[in-house]
């Protein structure tokens, strides 16, 4: 009679390895019991952390980009400190100085986006009748899936409300938003090493202590050098933009290297909607549509070669993050606040990082303590 382990059917495999089954009568574990206790209460305050979040936007959302901002302009503030400059007068100066190149900004490139603007039509035109075909697919598509939704084609329009009002109401809060911003840059610089006193006097223990001052230095350098290297790579996109635009022969292309420069903070969007734009801007004078294409093309693969090349060379192997969190937090915080909400998901997805590394080297060295106190 033939062994059981040679009369196998299929015998290149190995047989799976059985599997325990655990009694259904075995009762949790106390220790079982309060990690299940433990993660329930951080589902319940992770989901109440993102409705206040999600209710309290309109101040939660200014404040925290100043906090971030903040973080970016301490160590200019730290420079001016160690050379005898006072605490307050060195944040009003960075602060006075950061708004000053945003209005420089503003102004350089007002009579380009003026004119833009003025063209919009004329790009809208041009993609209408150099693209028939595609949008008579699109508005086809369109009544195909309203049939199959029993909606019609009045149901399927989002026309409601006065624009003017909606205007006024948006205008006015991003005026209430901009003034919290820059308040709390201003605030958050002239009195964060205050803050930070009185946090460290809040820990109890010379381990805590030293922990929290870890996690206020690492959080300060790893933020700030994230934007520094970010806002450098964004400057080499806007220049080679400006670059293609003007071999294109697209007006102002001082306009389109700001617009590269801005909009690839807004990571996975930002540079689709600059692909879109230098598409239609290129098809008011083309002749031909594979004319237009190229300006668009070029910068496309620009942006994939700094995407996958660039960026994870110079940001990658100094700031560890994972790509995956980097898409889960930019869904995230675009879905909550916006498209602000996206540009801050990186630097709050390293302060969470941070705070976690701190946490488990604290933890670490309490264990190891507790260890060298207990008798031999």
């Amino acid at each position: 009679m033939l062994n059981s382990s040679a009369w196998r059917p299929f015998p290149r495999y190995r047989a799976e390895p059985e599997v325990e089954v655990e009694d259904p009568n075995e009762d949790v574990s106390p220790s079982e019991h309060d990690l299940i206790v433990r993660y329930a209460i951080i589902g319940i305050f992770v989901i109440l952390l993102t409705g206040a979040l999600y209710l309290t936007r309109v101040i939660a959302l200014p404040i925290t980009a100043g906090i971030i901002f903040g973080l970016v302009l301490g160590p200019a503030v730290d420079g001016l400190v160690r050379r005898n400059v006072p605490q307050l007068l060195a944040a009003a100066l960075v602060v006075l100085l950061f708004l000053g190149v945003i209005v420089a900004a503003i102004t350089v490139l007002a009579v380009p986006v003026a004119s833009l603007s003025d063209q919009g039509p004329a790009m809208m035109s041009a993609m209408k009748s150099k693209l028939a075909g595609l949008f008579v697919m699109m508005d086809e598509a369109k009544a195909a899936i309203g049939t199959l939704m029993g909606k019609t084609g009045a149901e399927l329009s989002v026309s409601q409300g006065n624009p003017l009002l909606d205007l006024a109401m948006s205008s006015s809060a991003i005026a209430g938003g901009l003034l919290i911003f820059v308040a709390t840059v201003y605030f958050w610089l002239a009195t964060r090493r205050h803050l930070k006193a009185r946090a460290l006097r809040l820990c109890l223990g010379r381990g805590a202590r030293k922990s929290a001052g870890v996690f206020f230095q690492e959080i300060e350098s790893r933020v700030a050098r994230y934007f520094g290297l970010v806002t450098l790579i964004n400057l080499g996109m806007g220049i080679l933009t400006m670059g293609i635009a003007g071999l294109a022969g697209l007006p102002y292309p001082i306009f389109w290297g700001a617009l590269a420069f801005v909009l690839n903070y807004l990571a996975f969007i930002g540079p689709i909607i600059v692909t879109i734009m230098l598409f239609a801007g290129a098809l008011v004078e083309a002749p031909l549509i594979l004319t237009a294409v190229w300006p668009a093309a070029a910068y496309f693969v620009i942006h994939l070669i700094e995407g996958n090349a660039v960026t994870p060379v110079f940001v990658g192997s100094r700031l560890t993050v994972s790509p995956f969190l980097v898409f889960i937090g930019f869904i995230f915080w675009l879905w909550l606040w916006g498209p602000v909400g996206a540009v801050l998901s990186t630097p709050i997805l390293l302060v969470a990082m941070v705070a976690q590394e701190e946490f488990s080297r604290y933890r670490a060295a309490q264990a190891e303590e507790q260890a060298e106190a207990k008798p031999a």
